[in-house]
This record gives C-alpha cells, structure tokens and sequence, in this order.
C-alpha cells in the first residue's frame, strides 16, 4: 500500500511540473502578447490624444496589471516626478529590474530597451514608425514562442509520465 501511495505522489508531483513549464510558458506568451498591446495603446495616445509620454504612460498602467503595468506605472511616475531623468535611462533601469518577472529572452529585452531609447526625443511620426518597427519585432518572438509552445506541450507532457514511471521503476 505505502508502495502504490508513494508511486502516486511521484506521478503527480512529474505531472505537475510539467504543467508548471507549460503554464511559464504560456505566462511568457502574455507577457510578450502584453508588451505589443501595451505598445498599440502608446501609438495611439501618442498619435490622436496628444500626451506627454509621462501621461501615456501612466494611462497604460491603469490599463495593464501584473508586471507590464507595474514597469509602467513605475516609468511614468518616475517621468512625472520630474527629476530631469531622461526616458531612455528610466525605461533601461525599470525593465532590466523587472526582466525576471516579465520573463524575457536576452533578444526579447533587447527589442524592449531599444523601445524606450528613441521615445520622447522623436516627432510624432518617428516614433510611430519605431513603434512600429518594435512591435513586428515582437509579434515575430510572439509567433515563435507561440510555435514551441505547441511543440513542447506534447512532448512536455508525454516526458512527465515517462520520468515519472522511470522513477517509480528506479524505486520499487
């Protein structure tokens, strides 16, 4: 009986790590799909509304929770409190502490901090067209973590059992 209980115990706890890998996974596809959003709505504030990028900002984090929003709530009242720190350097800071949590590929990171180097600086139409030009960047690191999830999904799952009975082997 300790033998089937113990054997159980171990076959849950490789499935459910396997589902741990595949719900970072999926936390990083929304992080990524979060961050083109995130630069949609900035586009748009920028283009049709006119704003500072310190009030665009700050209208992203009301829009965005969980670690995109709170990178930009952090920026913008950084921005807003006016201590004559340029954009550039604000956004480098906030991310690089926050990449953990975002969870990012060094090119992923890359693509992020090269966002914040040419905001604020530009016209109008520069920074729509760098804006642009980040966001088919990421929608590109979207589409291939959007590929190996489904690629690893299977293989992930049938390599939790697998390793389990393994070890149940290994131990009985």
């Amino acid at each position: 009986m300790l033998k089937l209980v113990g054997s159980v115990l171990i076959m849950a706890a490789c499935i459910g790590y396997t589902g741990y890998l595949l719900e970072k996974q999926k936390a990083h596809r929304d992080v990524l799909q979060a961050l083109i959003s995130m630069l949609d709505l900035l586009s748009g504030k920028l283009r049709y509304e006119r704003m500072t990028m310190g009030e665009a900002l700050a209208g992203l984090n009301k829009k965005y929770h969980g670690a995109v929003g709170c990178v930009m709530g952090r920026i913008a009242d950084r921005l807003m409190a006016g201590n004559c720190e340029n954009l550039e350097s604000i956004w480098r800071t906030e991310f690089a502490e926050a990449q953990k949590e975002l969870m990012l590929t060094e090119e992923e990171m890359d693509i992020v901090l090269e966002t914040g180097k040419n905001l604020g600086y530009l016209d109008v139409e520069a920074q729509m067209g760098h804006l642009k030009n980040c966001r088919m960047r990421l929608e590109g690191k979207l589409e291939a973590a959007q590929r190996e999830f489904v690629e690893r999904r299977r293989v992930y799952r049938y390599l939790g059992v697998a390793v389990g009975v393994m070890v149940i082997l290994v131990l009985i």
